[in-house]
């Protein structure tokens, strides 16, 4: 069924400069291909902050001196570092203009290193509205993740943003949280660092698969991991569960549909297209979202969403 022109909504308000930029592949934006991400970002829940960097790779697809980097307020840029020199910049409301001084030459890979700080916007109504949520568990622990659907990735962390451009090699994202707190992102934990201080520690998350910054997500609780094999069509895929605590054991009898919902879906749709970087489900406290290789769950292990069809 083919529907009508007159039938959409029109629309009322003008197109403003903040959307054009956001949605558009800009003349600063064009000229050079995303590579590679290294998200580094300490989560700080007593202060309700995020401070860290992110290292982006890049190809220069033909010369160009300016470009665009996405970040929204109240989260700023403190500083740019590009071959161990601090670039000029410039905010234009969710647009930071970052300055060279003169063309990079076409075909060349370089990177960059944009620091930023600041308290994040608090979603109001997750997922459909994007922020941090700075939550508790049940037990009156540290409950924290982050959403960005519609609003967009450059909620929580800077990046070009936009969908057209992938990172082509995938991402690595190294998250800081409290000692007693454990951080879960997309891809394979490759390792997990600990401070001298015994304060704090650092979860190193890497996908090789190219991702959209929609795909990218952070949770942080009192997870532990629950893991199982799936023979797919692709091999052997490696299927994660992290879960809270005191969720493991149903979570271990609720979760055994997992593999039963995989075979349906790759006998219907074609093999599952993140082998490489696993599989996670991951307990959230809210409904849940698709995220590339670490999808959410929060629908409390109950059949039906939100217990509408048992």
């Amino acid at each position: 069924m083919q529907l009508a022109a007159d039938s959409l909504p029109a629309q009322t308000e003008p197109i403003t400069r903040q959307e054009t930029l956001r949605g558009s592949v800009t003349p600063e934006r064009e000229w050079w291909d995303l590579l590679h991400y290294h998200l580094k970002v300490e989560f700080l829940p007593n202060s309700r902050r995020l401070q860290g960097s992110n290292t982006i790779t890049f190809k220069t697809l033909k010369p160009g001196n300016k470009m665009q980097i996405d970040l929204q307020p109240p989260l700023a840029v403190t500083k740019i570092v590009h071959g161990g020199t601090e670039l000029k910049f410039e905010r234009e409301g969710n647009v930071y203009w970052v300055m060279f001084g003169k063309d990079l030459a076409k075909g060349a890979e370089d990177k960059i290193e944009v620091f930023y700080e600041g308290i994040p916007v608090v979603s109001k109504n997750p997922p459909w509205v994007g922020g941090i949520t700075w939550g508790r568990d049940d037990l009156g622990e540290h409950f924290i993740v982050t959403t960005c659907q519609g609003i967009g990735a450059s909620i929580w962390w800077p990046n070009k943003d936009h969908g057209a451009d992938e990172p082509d090699r995938g991402m690595q994202t190294s998250v800081t949280v409290p000692e007693q707190l454990v951080a879960v992102s997309n891809g394979r934990l490759k390792k997990t660092d600990h401070d001298a201080a015994g304060k704090k520690k650092t979860y190193h998350w890497e996908v090789v698969n190219p991702i959209n910054n929609y795909g990218v997500n952070v949770n942080i609780g009192n997870y532990v991991s629950v893991s199982q094999k799936y023979k797919g069509q692709s091999g052997t895929l490696d299927v994660e569960y992290w879960v809270l605590a005191h969720q493991k054991d149903v979570a271990v009898k609720w979760f055994k549909e997992v593999a039963r919902t995989l075979e349906a879906f790759e006998y219907w749709f074609g093999k599952y297209p993140f082998y490489e970087d696993s599989y996670k489900l991951v307990s959230v406290s809210y409904p849940g979202m698709e995220h590339q290789s670490s999808v959410t769950y929060g629908n409390w292990f109950r059949n039906g969403y939100l217990q509408r069809d048992q």
